[in-house]
């Protein structure tokens, strides 16, 4: 694992298919300025695709929220490329289902290098360790990225009424080499409390 120096908070350095790294790691309270640099970097198209909105920024409750999370039932990956915000991975569990709210977001400069990918393997390695049974989604139509991953996957689609909506049964998703690694990391950020 390697250290983000401004913060000193471990990480795990993964090459991407362009041969770029990126370092991810749990979210934890003092990414506020990410976050934000991060949806200034978004374009008008990538936060509706990822929002459903516009918005250009987020209030001081929302980046709160968004990371003063428990990495249990609120867990949230952040990505670094370069040292710069690259990309956030989010799932919630909303009351006492064993399914979870997921949701992706990667910065448009950094798409199509299989960060989607990272986060999404990171997500399932916390739900498993979590007790999560089901990542549960809905995206825009128009969302290509996010269709090309659920294709490899056995997910349950729901298209009708605009969006796209459905399951992911974490079970029926390979583990990946890097799975102990997320899970070790996400527990010393549960254990930080």
């Amino acid at each position: 694992m390697s250290e983000i120096a401004e913060q000193g908070l471990p990480t795990i350095s993964i090459t991407l298919r362009d041969g770029s790294t990126a370092e991810l790691r749990p979210i934890h309270p003092d990414d506020r300025v990410l976050l934000a640099e991060g949806l200034s970097q978004m374009s008008l198209e990538s936060r509706f695709a990822r929002f459903g909105t516009g918005v250009d920024h987020f209030t001081d409750a929302e980046l709160e929220y968004l990371t003063n999370v428990d990495h249990v039932a609120h867990v949230a990956w952040g990505a670094l490329i370069d040292g710069e915000p690259a990309g956030v991975g989010r799932y919630i569990r909303f009351s006492d289902t064993l399914c979870a709210d997921i949701a992706l977001t990667v910065v448009d400069k950094f798409q199509g290098r299989g960060l989607g990918r990272v986060l999404f393997d990171a997500l399932i390695a916390s739900a498993r360790a979590n007790n999560v049974e089901e990542l549960c989604f809905e995206v825009q139509p128009f969302n290509e990225a996010v269709r090309r991953m659920l294709a490899g996957l056995e997910a349950n689609l729901d298209e009708t009424g605009g969006m796209v909506k459905g399951r992911i049964e974490v079970a029926s998703v390979p583990p990946t080499d890097l799975d102990d690694r997320y899970v070790e990391l996400l527990a010393r950020f549960q254990a930080r409390g």
